[in-house]
């Protein structure tokens, strides 16, 4: 018997195989983890199961961190493309491919209908990392597939419904429907009540031992207890770390739980994509292979104008039609599990539905190419770009400002001179007891760590006018001045420091040092908006 050792060894190399020589040719690391999946299921006999259920924790980070940028508020802005888009989405689509099913293959119209559904489905794995990485999320197409893709996990569960009153005839509908209904409620109660007051009342406490460790395990221990609290109402554990993220947004928590999630998110969901690769055959799609990549075309085709249709109606901008209908085009992770009880209680032919894994397989492998050129499918088929710009709608980040890491004495004294100057800048600090502090005193302070790069991302440092670093680590203000240079090359820094050698590295990098006992908040500030300042190029 191979050892898992060995098993995990090949996962590894042969992902690298595939994602090293990807990577160089701008291919997303998606299609080298389902290859890899492909290749280690026809290697080695694995313990499937397993690996879906920690591949399903990559799309219970995705969503929880998807959740982080979408505030109670946006939610509610969203109530047509969830609820309107959505509804609409799933009927029209699942009913066409219903009728398909149940024309051509002499299915069941019940069972017909409930594969069309399975069709209706997109990859909310695949689709919201894509446009969270390209920063697209927010776009109106963008906002049209979150939405879409949030009711169609809400979707799942009726569909689960339907399958076990069909194999259960005994089943009583009305109290499968209110056990539904009552589980979303209770999870609504629960979620607000565990998002406002208890995950931050815990998270605070573990801010105060200062330690990174048990704040990142605090963050995991968060997010899993929303999750499976969600799967014991009868909903899906994704649909419970998104709720829960939505209300964290809220706190002061978000950067810093943003970015220490990012790698547990990113290594997870490589998971999650080679468990896709594990569902395939290759003697089965090598025997059937024009048969399958027809049917693959076909589907994406037909789904793609369905959707195009049903948003024309209601959405203003043609592009914005064509693109959200082009990006959901291929059919999402929970088809999976609908196929696998369609099929674990003999409802369907099994070799239609080893045909329809493949496909659902093939549409995930063609999505990250389809979400990389989307603008230029979507000029193929609408010239008219004269007059058309997708504003991002949702609310503009802050621009031209000053970023201020480290909310101590001399921060704060900082923060109060730029207020009254009308200097729009936000503040950072990782000590929880000066944030609250600051926000007591009506000051932009939010908690994080400054020398992680996602938190500097989320500060938006690429259109900020100057960062100023008042941290008084020589070490930690070195390693944030590397990443504010990697990251925006042109950005005007200034730091304090008295170390001689860590001068020479700030010169050669045209950072602005001012002495730390010479500090005052108002050189810091002049030096900060004085015209001398070194032009940004380009």
């Amino acid at each position: 018997m191979i050892s898992p050792i060995v098993i995990v060894i090949a996962l590894l190399f042969i992902a690298l195989i595939f994602n090293i020589p990807f990577a160089r040719l701008k291919i997303p690391p998606i299609i080298g983890y389902i290859f890899t999946g492909i290749i280690i299921s026809n290697l080695f006999h694995l313990d499937k199961h397993t690996i879906e259920i920690v591949a399903e924790l990559g799309i219970v980070f995705l969503m929880f961190m998807i959740g982080l940028e979408f505030s109670p508020e946006k939610l509610k802005s969203m109530k047509k493309e969830v609820f309107g888009f959505g509804i609409a989405e799933m009927t029209i689509v699942g009913l066409v491919f219903g009728v398909v099913f149940w024309f051509f293959y002499n299915i069941d119209i019940r069972i017909a209908l409930i594969l069309g559904s399975a069709l209706a489905l997109s990859s909310t794995a695949i689709v919201l990392k894509l446009l969270n990485e390209s920063r697209e999320i927010s776009k109106p197409y963008g906002r049209i597939a979150l939405g879409i893709l949030l009711f169609q996990d809400i979707a799942v569960i009726p569909i689960l419904i339907a399958i076990s009153i069909i194999v259960n005839k005994d089943a009583n509908l009305t109290q499968l429907i209110l056990k539904t209904i009552g589980g979303f409620l209770a999870l609504g109660v629960f979620i607000i009540i565990y998002g406002r007051y208890i995950a931050p009342f815990v998270i605070s406490h573990a801010t105060k031992t200062k330690s990174d460790e048990i704040f990142m395990a605090t963050v995991l221990l968060v997010v899993l207890v929303a999750a499976e609290i969600a799967h014991l109402f009868g909903l899906s554990y994704s649909l419970g770390a998104f709720l829960a993220g939505m209300i964290l947004s809220e706190t002061k928590y978000k950067y810093q739980i943003e970015a220490d999630l990012v790698p547990f998110r990113d290594l997870l969901l490589g998971i999650f994509f080679v468990s896709v690769g594990l569902m395939v055959d290759i003697r089965f799609v090598i025997s059937n292979f024009f048969e399958i990549l027809l049917m693959t075309i076909v589907i994406m085709s037909i789904k793609a104008l369905l959707i195009y249709l049903m948003l024309k109606l209601f959405v203003k901008h043609n592009r914005i039609a064509i693109k959200s209908a082009f990006i959901l085009s291929q059919i999402g992770e929970f088809a999976f599990v609908v196929l696998a009880l369609v099929g674990k209680y003999n409802l369907v032919d099994s070799i239609l539905l080893q045909k329809l894994v493949v496909v659902v397989v093939i549409s995930m492998i063609l999505t990250p190419f389809i979400i990389k050129n989307i603008y230029k499918i979507a000029d193929i088929f609408d010239k008219d770009i004269q007059n058309f710009e997708e504003f991002n709608i949702s609310a503009a980040k802050i621009q031209g400002h000053i970023i201020l890491i480290g909310y101590d004495k001399i921060g704060q004294r900082i923060a109060r001179k730029l207020t009254k100057a009308g200097i729009p800048y936000v503040a950072i600090d990782k000590q929880i007891e000066l944030v609250k502090q600051g926000l007591k005193n009506g000051d932009n302070v939010i908690f994080g760590n400054a020398a992680n790069k996602r938190v500097l991302e989320a500060l938006n440092v690429e259109d900020a006018s100057a960062v100023i670093i008042t941290t008084l680590n020589e070490e930690h203000t070195h390693l944030i001045t590397e990443n504010l240079i990697n990251l925006n090359p042109n950005l005007n820094i200034i730091v304090l420091t008295d170390d001689e050698i860590e001068k020479e590295f700030y010169k050669n990098n045209n950072v602005y040092v001012v002495e730390k006992s010479k500090e005052l908040a108002e050189k810091l500030i002049k030096l900060a908006l004085k015209c001398e300042l070194k032009m940004k190029k380009g």
